[in-house]
């Protein structure tokens, strides 16, 4: 009976709530599909007229339309928490300036930024020169849509337990 309870939890963390829910219609609606790996799933960020996602292809990071998205078994869209939804879409699309990759393990996740680093050292082995070097950016799926909710709200989405649809049905209210 163990077993099985734990197999339920486990289900529960990456089976969407609301399968085929409706469409999109306010910025920042989560929307998710079966994506590539089927129960895992798939999620992106309605922009208002297109889906911002994450992808292993090239370009990583990109918009295609709700059709294209809705191609791969749809789940549909879902809403409900923070604001400054327009913050969310502008953060996330500039992130394909820092030369993304995809990323397959959650904790790797990285924002893209110009940063100070040491880049040329001493005889003793302090730094003797430092130049703004670029970070690339590195995102899956769920965790970009969950840097893009942080960087409109302050706040994690979700915890440290990540998945696409975790992220979905981290949205409250379905469409």
């Amino acid at each position: 009976m163990k077993k099985f309870t734990q197999l339920i939890v486990a289900l529960a963390l990456i089976v969407p709530v609301n399968a085929m829910a409706g469409n999109p219609s306010s910025i920042g609606d989560v929307i998710g599909n079966n994506g590539w790996y089927g129960i895992s799933g798939h999620v992106g960020m309605w922009t208002g007229s297109q889906v911002i996602e994450v992808t292993s292809e090239s370009p990583v990071i990109r918009q295609v339309s709700l059709g294209t998205f809705q191609a791969k078994g749809y789940w549909g869209a879902r809403y409900g928490k923070g604001s400054s939804f327009y913050t969310m879409i502008d953060k996330g699309w500039n992130q394909r300036n820092y030369n993304p990759s995809y990323n397959l393990i959650p904790s790797l996740t990285r924002e893209g930024k110009w940063e100070s680093q040491c880049v040329k050292r001493n005889w003793w082995g302090t730094c003797a020169q430092y130049a703004n070097v670029m970070v690339t950016a590195r995102f899956r799926c769920d965790t970009f849509v969950n840097y893009m909710y942080k960087k409109g709200t302050g706040s994690n989405l979700v915890g440290l337990a990540i998945t696409p649809s975790i992220v979905y049905n981290a949205m409250p209210k379905s469409r």
